[in-house]
């Protein structure tokens, strides 16, 4: 990408980015055909073209470019961690009784596939890659079962150059950005094949526009829209505690990882903290779950706001390939045995979306879709990729080593 960016003072691409959320938001009330896609989409795919027609700056160094836009900053480093808080403190625990069985078992599917993938995509293409093949499959199986936290620290682990690794960054970012689409889409197009938490429900009973695999059922469609009563007292109680929360998480991280001798994310911590504080009268207050997605939206936007198609030069075509190879078997398993085994097309689609985007990413796609039974089963097994994307990155990038060579 050459030459700047239309806006890049930080209110005015807040501007662009608010006013695409906002859009985003109106056309998913206002017209049933957005609102069977849902508003990350709409936010993904403008952001994407807004970022490439140089509208507003990208959102890593490009070129000229190498320092990231505070917007950015703010939607990368301290929107999720807020927004996932916020969510949980105020989510149906009582989702978690139903749904943990079928979430784990999804899961595990998509690791399995995952892990696959990485290991035919790494035997495929070792030699387009190059010497260090081994190393940036290991950091794909990794960071397919966890997110991009384990990509960075299975690149580490491994030793992967910083040309590769910068290579191979790019590429996830287009790929984690289609493959959150087409986990989207999946449950629009083959609802009818699958068992469906809502039963099928394609509408609501008032006869709203959503439900059922597009955007909840119909009570929950009905809810997400309607007017709340929201007082000041709420709003600050939520923001207090949650701010708390993951100040706390954040201080007693390090000390604690060191008296340990081995490392617990730090979303862990705010999670868990969390969903303890979902046990207590913060649950009943309302506007978590409002302001919550709000914050995710801006998320949306940093994601793809790296995804600068001009990025991808040397091996990037081909890592690219490989992405293609590790996720086309990973949506074969899950997809498919969780068909077998008749696993929700709902709850299958978060499943596969926290293995390769991360909790993040999974919690995204429940809110944006309106799956709210899925909010906290998106978080906790994508915390769970978290615990074992390294181990499992690490060992399949050795694993490929002693084959390849």
């Amino acid at each position: 990408m050459t030459g700047g960016a239309l806006f890049t003072d930080p209110f005015a691409v807040g501007a662009v980015v608010t006013v695409l959320i906002a859009l985003a938001f109106f056309l998913d009330r206002r017209f049933r055909a957005f609102s069977f896609f849902g508003t990350a989409i709409f936010v993904i795919t403008g952001a994407a073209l807004l970022v490439n027609f140089r509208v507003i700056p990208p959102s890593i160094p490009v070129g000229d470019q190498q320092t990231i836009n505070p917007i950015y900053v703010f939607a990368g480093d301290y929107a999720v961690p807020l927004a996932i808080v916020l969510l949980l403190m105020t989510a149906d625990l009582r989702s978690l009784r139903r749904l943990g069985r079928p979430a784990i078992t999804a899961f595990a599917l998509g690791a399995v596939g995952t892990l696959i993938g990485a290991f035919v995509g790494g035997l495929l293409l070792a030699g387009a890659i190059g010497p260090e093949s081994w190393k940036i499959s290991g950091q794909f199986a990794g960071s397919y079962i966890g997110g991009g936290v384990n990509y960075a620290a299975v690149g580490e682990a491994v030793g992967t150059s910083d040309t590769l690794f910068a290579t191979g960054a790019a590429a996830d970012t287009l790929m984690t950005n289609l493959w959150f689409v087409l986990t989207a889409l999946i449950p629009v197009v083959l609802l009818r094949f699958y068992p469906s938490i809502y039963g099928g429900r394609t509408e609501g009973e008032d006869g709203a526009p959503g439900g059922g695999a597009a955007g909840g059922d119909g009570a929950a469609e009905g809810e997400y829209w309607e007017k709340r009563e929201i007082s000041i007292y709420h709003i600050v109680y939520l923001l207090a505690a949650t701010f708390v929360i993951v100040a706390v998480s954040t201080l007693v991280a390090a000390p604690v990882n060191g008296l340990l001798g081995f490392e617990i994310p730090v979303e862990l911590w705010y999670t868990t903290l969390a969903l303890l504080a979902a046990l207590t009268p913060f649950n009943r207050l309302n506007g978590g779950e409002e302001i919550g997605n709000v914050l995710l939206h801006y998320f949306f936007a940093v994601l793809v706001a790296g995804a600068v198609l001009s990025t991808l030069v040397g091996k990037g075509p081909v890592i690219f390939l490989f992405l293609v190879v590790l996720v086309a078997i990973h949506g074969l398993v899950i997809f498919g045995a969780g068909r077998l085994l008749k696993i929700e097309i709902e709850t299958l689609s978060v499943a596969s979306q926290a293995c390769v985007g991360g909790p993040s990413t999974a919690l995204a796609l429940a809110i944006s879709k309106q799956w709210r039974a899925l909010v906290t089963p998106a978080v906790l097994i994508g915390v769970l990729g978290y615990a074992i994307g390294n181990y499992a990155g690490v060992g399949m990038a050795f694993l490929l080593r002693a084959i390849t060579g």
